[in-house]
Order: C-alpha cells, then structure tokens, then sequence
C-alpha cells in the first residue's frame, strides 16, 4: 500500500469514527468524546461571548486553541475533523523523511492514535508542528524552524525539553571552523528567533488575560492530581493528597530532567532518536499520565527508529504488546468510573506493571540502536 493511499484511508477511518461518536455520545452513558473536547469547545463559547477561556474551569491551554475552535460553537464535530485532518497533514511531512512504509503505517492505523484524534484531542496539532520542524532543519531553513519551534512550546510547554538537542544539532554538520563548538551563527539565531516568539506570546497573552500565565504554564510546576491516571505515583498523591508538599510535589521532576539532559546532549546528533528518548523518559517519570501524553512520544517513533536492529516482527510485536497493557489498565479504570468499584489497588499494580513496560520499552529502544546522524538521512 503506497503511503498516499494509507492517508486517505487512515483519514477515512477517523471521519467514520468521528461519525460514530455522535451515535455514542447521544445513546451510551461511557461517552465517546474526551472531556477535554468540552474544555476547548466551552472556552472557545466564552471567546464568542466576549470572555475569557479561563473563565472555563481547567481550560490550561494557549488562547491560540479557543480561537481555531471558534467553529466549535456553531458545528461540534469541527475540532475532530479539523484534528484529523492535521493528524494525516503530519504524515504528509512525515512519509518525507520516513522511508519505511511499514514504520508510517504504524503511525496511521495506530489503534490509540485513531481514538485520540477523534475523541477530540489538540496533540496532533503539536505533532505536525513537529514534524514541519525537523523538515525545515533539514533544509537547513533556520529561520522558519525556529518560528514553529517558538509557537509550538507556546502552544504546548512539554517541548521545552527539546531545547538542548536541538541547540546542539544545527550545524553539527558543517567543519569545526564554520561549527565554533557551542555557539554558531544557525544556533544563536534560531534560539534567539524561537525564545523571541515564545516571550512575545507570552506578554501579548498575559496582557490580555491575567489567568493566562498560571494557567498554561505555571498550573503544571505545582500540579496535584489525585484522580486516577497511568503514573505510579497516582495512588501516592491519592492517599497522602492533602499533605503533599511542594517540595515533594518538585522532586518527582528530577528523573525527568535527568533523562531529558543526558538524551540531549548523548543523541542530539541524531536528533528524532534524542527527541523520543526524552519524550519517553518524560512520559513514563511523570507524576500525571493520560492517553494524549502517549501520543507525544509515539509520533517519533516513525521517524528515530528507522535505524533499530530490531525488525518490523519485533516492533510490530512489541507495540502490541504494549497496547494490551494499555488497554488491560482501561479495565480497572471502567470498574472505577463507571461501575463505582473501589479498585485503586489493583490500578496501581496495574500503573506498575505499566510502568516496568514503558521502561523496559526505552531500554529496548535504546539497545538497539544504530548509530546515525539526522542531518545526513535522505528524504524527498
């Protein structure tokens, strides 16, 4: 199957189901739309009314989305199909620098993909922003990169992280004396452009809005969850919530940053390889975990593991693998909110064994790579 007919196909698929969710959603108590499709929607209603978003309750996200949701108010399906028509737009750049048919399809008939983008998730939309980056610093246009980097942690601050491999790769390439070690003409201009673009963002917007700042950026640094998710840490802050300190509430950052820094400056040469890496050692060490943060790191896998000695059985049998335990935790999670079941103990074993996958995943990932650099993978 050529990768453009996988596209139509995969974006058929997500039209069909979008469909079906109105079905769903009108007849069934487990509704099909995630509850952060009500948030975008609602914030983008407050917009129309001459509002704030953060007039929403757990509205947290750029101003930016209300505004593209605005259609929202007037047709509800608008978001879905504008997210899955973004999600197929990121295979498009994606099929470019992505030479294995079966790596794309991975992305395209991913079974949790699908259900996230026409659930009513905004994460494609970072997931583009992602992949038009690393195709722009392959062609070395710098300039553009950096503006898309910029709106891109605006939009989404968990890119953020990216920062060291990226500083570190652009002009990695060129000889010593056009490279001048840690600093280059490429390097200073696109942090300067990028970190230009994210402050201005954030003084325009916090100009206009004085919840903006806490609630998009700031909220995430303290954040105290005790809902049930797929971190470990979940049934900690559940049974202690009340006297968790922000200093505990801090140090669960640290293997985070610790990953993020050393798969940076380890793998930025090859640069989707260093981004999953620290995609997956962020995802799997942090304090809160839901579906969509899955989508931050599968998005790479495409791309930085076209160089794996593993083969496509392998992959293929380690990603289900890896969707079954996903899918095992969604159980003790139905018996919990929809049944009323106390079933926290058995989610956290659940969340452990999980855990223990996730991170057998990203030494697997890691054992078997081969050595490559971005810059010299060839694309159309």
């Amino acid at each position: 199957m050529s990768p453009k007919i996988a596209i139509i196909i995969g974006l058929l698929i997500r039209l069909g189901l979008i469909a079906y969710a109105e079905i769903q959603d009108k007849y069934f108590n487990l509704k099909y739309t995630d509850i952060d499709y009500s948030v975008y929607s609602d914030g983008a209603q407050y917009v129309v009314d001459g509002g704030s978003p953060y007039d929403r309750h757990t509205y947290r996200y750029s101003p930016i989305l209300a505004y593209i949701l605005i259609p929202n108010v007037w047709i509800s399906s608008f978001g879905k199909i504008l997210f899955s028509f973004v999600d197929m737009l990121a295979c498009v750049f994606m099929q470019k620098m992505v030479k294995s048919t079966f790596l794309l399809n991975l992305w395209i008939f991913n079974p949790l993909i699908i259900q996230v983008s026409t659930r009513g998730s905004s994460d494609t939309i970072i997931v583009l922003l992602i992949y038009v980056m690393l195709y722009l610093l392959k062609k070395e246009k710098y300039t553009l990169a950096a503006l898309i980097y910029g709106l891109m942690v605006h939009l989404r601050i968990y890119p953020i992280i990216y920062a060291i491999p990226l500083y570190f790769f652009i002009d990695s390439h060129q000889p010593e004396r056009i490279y001048l070690g840690v600093f280059s003409k490429n390097k200073v201009k696109f942090a300067l452009i990028s970190g230009g673009l994210f402050i201005g963002l954030l003084i325009l917007f916090h100009l206009i809005y004085e919840d903006f700042l806490f609630q998009t950026y700031l909220y995430h640094f303290t954040r105290k969850d005790n809902r049930h998710n797929f971190s470990p840490y979940f049934y900690q802050i559940y049974l202690s919530f009340e006297s968790i300190t922000r200093t505990q509430a801090t140090l669960t950052f640290l293997p985070q940053f610790l990953i993020v820094i050393l798969a940076g400056l380890k793998y930025y040469r090859d640069l989707p390889f260093a981004m999953l890496i620290q995609t997956l050692g962020f995802v799997v060490f942090n304090k809160v975990q839901t579906a969509q943060y899955f989508v931050w790191w599968i998005a790479l896998i495409p791309l930085a593991l076209q160089n794996t000695k593993m083969n496509n059985k392998e992959i293929l049998m380690l990603s289900i693998t890896w969707l079954i335990l996903e899918v095992q935790w969604n159980f003790g999670s139905y018996y919990l909110e929809i049944q009323g079941y106390d079933v926290f103990t058995m989610i956290f074993i659940q969340c452990v064994i999980f855990f223990l996958a996730n991170t057998y995943l990203m030494i697997k990932i890691i054992e078997n790579r081969k050595p490559s650099e971005f810059y010299k993978i060839k694309m159309d």
